[in-house]
């Protein structure tokens, strides 16, 4: 059975407008399916109409599959998967985070597969992901690119192995820096 969903934004303001996809929740970002929601009609025409003139048409191979993706019944199954992964990796977060506290603090996240903790160490995001990638083969965002220094993005939406891994990576890394 799937968690309960957080609500949406869209119906607390007339100008808000909703972007999502196929990527994160579904695990299906080789698709490049995405859509957007809106009060405003005029709104979604405009984009409709900047879509129709950047983008002829999706894949037919990928619009197929996202109509498969999009079925009530396939659609509940994707999410309980991807649920029941967030589910399994989030502790192995958590446990990271209370055993690293000394070198990051994070607040939990309420509805997403990513956490941004913030690190202690005197080095700038861009050049700790850049020795992460160089030193342990570990790739994760910058905080520096969401305006957010001193901060690395991760994601704990995929294999839990990897996970661990990367996690005991970057906590290397951190620890060898003054």
């Amino acid at each position: 059975m799937p968690a309960p969903t957080t609500p949406s934004m869209l119906e607390f303001h007339e100008q808000t407008l909703i972007t999502s996809g196929l990527s994160k929740a579904y695990g299906l970002p080789g698709l490049r399916i995405g859509w957007v929601a809106s009060q405003r009609k005029d709104f979604i025409y405009d984009l409709w109409s900047l879509t129709d003139y950047t983008t002829i048409a999706p894949s037919t191979l990928s619009d197929a599959l996202a109509t498969i993706a999009l079925q009530p019944k396939t659609r509940t199954k994707i999410l309980e998967r991807t649920q029941t992964i967030l589910r399994k990796n989030w502790p192995i977060v958590q446990q990271w985070l209370h055993t690293n506290q000394d070198l990051v603090t994070c607040i939990p996240p309420k509805a997403a597969a990513i956490c941004l903790p913030r690190y202690h160490a005197k080095i700038e995001s861009e050049e700790l992901a850049r020795r992460l990638i160089q030193e342990k083969s570990v790739l994760v965002p910058p905080g520096d690119h969401f305006r957010m220094p001193n901060h690395l993005r991760i994601g704990y939406g995929y294999n839990t192995s990897k996970l661990t891994t990367g996690l005991n990576h970057i906590s290397d890394l951190l620890q060898s820096l003054p």
